[in-house]
């Protein structure tokens, strides 16, 4: 079987007698991947001087006389009439450097098939002063697909951060580097640092990868190795205020427990959560005064009563509007509803900022303060209270006195380390009766120990 041929006067031929089975085994020439060709490197198109079958088959051409038909027994021929200059170009500055050249590009095929080649090739001048490329190409058709399809896949993940703001990374964790897909920039209007992708130690080894990522809570202690983290939280800005974003993050590791790659995504949920944010106050409030309405200031009481904030006690106001049914009946609903906005202003300046506020329903309100205990301050915000928001400040002078809307205040204060929202209601209502029948203006204490 011959399987390298000359080519003379556009025939497969001999060279000076010799053919290139005499030059090279023929088996060498049976184990060589790919086709074989060599062409002249002094004239423009690249004359072929010997070309191989395996080059006629890339081609699609059954015969020689096909084969120069359609690439005119050339070098540039052989190549694709989109990727031509390309291909010139790069061999010419390749060969400026040494004496070989790599390059890929698709062939000229009568089919119109695309087949993409890997082309490597020597420059050679021989004794006669003569210079040649010897060529070996090699089919990449498959290899150029999966790429382009490789491309196309990476092209939606930056197309889909762009579009979501989401950030991707990709940390090698054997050789402490990592990438980003996404503007981290644009969202955090900063550079990246390490600390922003390693949410926590996932395993004992230092972990200082080549990457700029802030250090934000590490949840060390729920971490396993293989663990799929999903929790929301949020990374500081340039100016220090925090950006949401759902934090999303896998470690593979390999046969004998040692992290190889540590994958994950920064979702881009800010707007998110402020909105949720938003609408889970507003539901917390009480829609005339503002202040919290009574289902949020139970929740909120009974928490803290769980939490150390009341571990040295707490107190508890409640606090009705006397003459209240008069004012509406007398002036309207919408004074009625002034004086209860004005109250709740008035009981929120007089408390502190953690203090909880609330509005039971009609004219009751509550004040509940962790940590406020039987002494001096205690007794200063129940004469402030008990004082009454219209003691300086009093109604409209056409407002007869009788109608003058006030409060009376029933408190309670608690030492003890159990106890419930219900257990305080009681024992405050009850000191709140008896502040009613003492007239307007008035507030009573109970203890509970």
């Amino acid at each position: 079987m011959t399987v390298f041929h000359r080519v003379t006067e556009g025939k497969l031929g001999s060279h000076d007698g010799c053919t290139i089975e005499d030059e090279v085994s023929q088996e060498f020439l049976d184990r060589i991947p790919g086709g074989l060709f060599r062409y002249r490197a002094d004239d423009e198109g690249g004359t072929i001087d010997y070309v191989s079958r395996d080059v006629l088959e890339l081609l699609g051409c059954a015969t020689y006389e096909e084969f120069c038909s359609i690439t005119g027994n050339s070098f540039i021929g052989m190549v694709h009439p989109n990727d031509r200059q390309r291909v010139t170009e790069e061999i010419t500055s390749q060969i400026k450097c040494g004496n070989t050249d790599a390059v890929t590009y698709r062939l000229n095929r009568p089919d119109g098939a695309e087949v993409w080649v890997d082309d490597r090739g020597r420059y050679v001048v021989d004794d006669e002063g003569q210079a040649w490329f010897y060529v070996t190409i090699i089919d990449i058709t498959e290899k150029m697909s999966y790429q382009r399809k490789l491309e196309r896949a990476e092209e939606r993940v930056e197309m889909l951060t762009v579009l979501s703001r989401d950030v991707i990374f990709d940390i090698d964790c054997q050789a402490q580097t990592g990438e980003i897909f996404g503007d981290f920039e644009a969202r955090f209007n900063r550079e990246p640092q390490s600390d922003d992708l390693i949410l926590q130690k996932r395993c004992d080894k230092e972990c200082s990868i080549d990457l700029e990522v802030h250090d934000i809570e590490r949840i060390r202690d729920i971490v396993a190795q293989g663990d799929f983290i999903d929790m929301e939280t949020s990374l500081p800005n340039a100016e220090g205020d925090p950006i949401w974003c759902r934090y999303q993050s896998f470690v593979l590791f390999n046969g004998v427990g040692c992290p190889v790659r540590h994958v994950g995504r920064l979702l881009d949920t800010h707007d998110m959560v402020m909105r949720e944010a938003t609408l889970r106050k507003k539901a917390e409030l009480d829609g005339l005064t503002g202040v919290f309405n009574r289902e949020a200031a139970m929740a909120r009481i009974e928490k803290a009563l769980a939490s150390e904030d009341c571990s040295h006690g707490c107190s508890l106001f409640l606090v009705d509007v006397e003459n209240f049914k008069q004012v509406n009946d007398g002036f309207g609903h919408p004074e009625g509803d002034r004086v209860l906005k004005e109250i709740a202003a008035f009981l929120g300046r007089n408390m502190r900022k953690d203090d909880v506020v609330a509005r039971l329903g009609g004219d009751e309100f509550a004040v509940f303060a962790a940590g406020l205990v039987p002494g001096p301050a205690l007794e200063r915000v129940l004469a402030q209270l008990s004082g009454g928001i219209y003691a300086r400040n009093p109604r409209p002078a056409d407002m007869p006195e009788d109608l003058q809307p006030s409060i009376s205040i029933g408190a309670v204060v608690c030492t003890r380390t159990s106890v419930t929202f219900d257990d305080l209601y009681q024992v405050a209502d009850e000191a709140l009766y008896v502040a009613k029948r003492g007239g307007k203006s008035q507030a009573a204490l109970r203890r509970l120990d």
